[in-house]
This record gives C-alpha cells, sequence and structure tokens, in this order.
C-alpha cells in the first residue's frame, strides 16, 4: 500500500478521472489530433461551469439581461455548429449545441463571445428570470442552462 499515496496525488496533480496503474507514466495518454479536437463531443454537460455567467450588469433599473437574440440559421449536417461551452473559448468543454431559431438571453460580451442564458428542456424563456432587475451585479444561478457561444451565431431581436 506504500505506492497509494503517491498514485492518488499523481492522479490529482494530472487532472486525471480515471485511477493510474502502478507503474504507469502520465505521457502514456493517448495524442489528440487537431481532427479529433475540433469537434466537440454532442453531450450535454451539466456539471459546474468555470466562468459563469454575470447578470444585472446595467444596473438595478434593467433588467439583468438586456439583449434577447435567436440563433442564426446553420448547417446542422455541418462540423460549424452554436456550441455553448463552459467559457468564451473553443477550447472549453462544450455544454450543449443550440438549435436554429433558439432564444436566448445575451447578459455578458468578451472578445467574439455572448454569455448566454437560456431554457432548458420543459422551461420557458420566463423560468429563467432574466427579464426582470437585480439588485446588483452577480453570478447566474439557475434554474435555465447557460454558457458562451461565439456571437457570430446570434441574431440580435431586442435590446
Amino acid at each position: 500500500m506504500k505506492y497509494a499515496v503517491p498514485a492518488i496525488a499523481l492522479c490529482l496533480l494530472s487532472a486525471c478521472s480515471q485511477p493510474q496503474e502502478e507503474g504507469a507514466a502520465v505521457d502514456d495518454a493517448p495524442a489528440v489530433t487537431p481532427a479529433e479536437s475540433a469537434a466537440p463531443a454532442e453531450t450535454a454537460y451539466d456539471g459546474p461551469i468555470p466562468m459563469p455567467i454575470r447578470i444585472g450588469g446595467d444596473g438595478p433599473d434593467f433588467d439583468a439581461c438586456g439583449t434577447y437574440a435567436e440563433v442564426a440559421e446553420y448547417d446542422a449536417a455541418g462540423e460549424d455548429k452554436p456550441y455553448v461551452h463552459d467559457a468564451p473559448s473553443a477550447s472549453t468543454k462544450v455544454r450543449h449545441t443550440l438549435s436554429p431559431a433558439q432564444g436566448v438571453q445575451i447578459c455578458a460580451s468578451e472578445n467574439g463571445w455572448s454569455g448566454i442564458v437560456y431554457p432548458g428542456e420543459g422551461q420557458t424563456a420566463a423560468d429563467c428570470g432574466t427579464g426582470r432587475p437585480v439588485a446588483s451585479e452577480e453570478n447566474y444561478t439557475g434554474p435555465c442552462r447557460q454558457g458562451w457561444v461565439e456571437e457570430r451565431y446570434l441574431e440580435m431581436i431586442a435590446g
């Protein structure tokens, strides 16, 4: 059992999700080619978001998220899709894929990315609570989905 602590420490330091076999090197992980990393996984991810969406940035006299947009038309069969990411970067984890004409509230903007809040399955935009003022700027904590999408996929409708 004298190897258990170093193996656990190695796993934590390398941010692995699978236990390491005794004697396995960290460099033994398979390399990811650019082609494999280009298309994110299509599965929904509801874990914690490392760069949460801030609401209420326009002040207490305005809606928590002041702009309504819809997803522009895109080739749903192609690889270029409006993926919702954990942070304003294509290299972060994908949370969902938006549908054409899907409505979203834009709450933040950064470097060509929009921080959005949008209803999940069985929810409406009113459920999200972004259409009314909040006392001060804060992280959005739900109940709807949130994340970051490239601005080029959105058509501003109001706000």
